[in-house]
């Protein structure tokens, strides 16, 4: 098998939907949507019909903002002989696709198109017109960008008063988001800052308690919901002196639910809008 991979990729020939702005010459009707990005993306505008399957994991309300709107669709995992599994004529992957599935599937004649991994509104932006010129729904999803636009004017229209707020995000081995990850967009598009960026911290890394401890963030945002008995979760006892920070002594924990916080679709601006209702409603930090 993975002689095969090696052979194939190899020998890949370009296909025209390789090409920038490729646009199918028929409609799609048997579309694959192989990442929860093209289903959160394409799902409220796509005709039923037209949906062959969607990626498990877009039915998995802890990965998946769309995740009960899709109950009842077909699902297929990622592997090529999943997605190929329902003849589809158009399969929709993302950036995290392994190179070898995106060849197996053109060598076996199949369009595949993969969105960018995005950093930004524009790059969001850049994906719906991708995914909206691929699937001939272009109106449908200029729509959808006109939304995003407007809900990002309101949601930046109400951010000046939070312009004070210091934000880190954190998980039980102390892993944070900062320049480059969309946590950073999420949080400089409701108003506050990132902590994390401002130390010089890229997309993603762990850091040292002895870091988080000088940092002094006004709050803390944790992916998920707060535990039954309202304490702090446990793990932060584990971490020595974590538990002495003043944003934990004030009970200044941001808890957002992990599927927005994980999302690379449009509605990353509803993630943002979140953050934002949180932090007016404590205030100042």
């Amino acid at each position: 098998m993975l002689l095969t991979v090696v052979v194939a990729m190899g020998c890949r020939k370009e296909h025209a939907w390789d090409q920038d702005g490729w646009r199918p010459e028929k409609v799609p009707q048997r579309i694959v949507a192989g990442s929860v990005l093209a289903v959160e993306s394409l799902f409220e505008v796509m005709p039923r019909e037209r949906l062959a399957a969607v990626h498990a994991f877009a039915a998995d309300e802890r990965y998946s903002l769309v995740a009960k709107a899709v109950q009842g669709t077909p699902t297929v995992g990622a592997t090529p002989e999943q997605l190929l599994s329902v003849g589809p004529d158009l399969v929709l992957v993302d950036a995290y696709t392994q190179a070898e599935t995106l060849s197996l599937l053109s060598s076996a004649n199949v369009p595949v198109v993969r969105t960018l991994d995005p950093h930004s509104f524009a790059d969001i932006e850049t994906n719906l017109r991708t995914l909206g010129r691929v699937t001939h729904l272009d109106a449908e999803v200029d729509a959808i960008s006109k939304r995003m636009q407007e809900q990002l004017a309101n949601v930046r229209a109400k951010s000046k008063p939070l312009a004070s707020w210091r934000l880190l995000s954190l998980d039980g081995a102390l892993h944070a988001y900062g320049k480059g990850s969309l946590f950073d967009v999420i949080v400089k598009t409701a108003g506050a800052r990132n902590v994390a960026t401002e130390n010089g911290v890229g997309a993603f890394r762990k850091l040292d308690i002895e870091e988080v401890l000088a940092w002094q963030p006004d709050a803390i945002v944790l992916s998920g919901a707060p535990p039954a008995d309202g304490k702090p979760p446990k793990w932060i006892k584990q971490c020595p002196g974590l538990d002495l920070l003043p944003c934990l002594k004030k009970g200044r924990i941001l808890y957002v639910p992990s599927r927005q916080l994980i999302t690379t679709s449009h509605r990353l601006v509803d993630s943002a809008a979140y953050v934002q209702q949180k932090l007016l409603q404590w205030g100042k930090p």
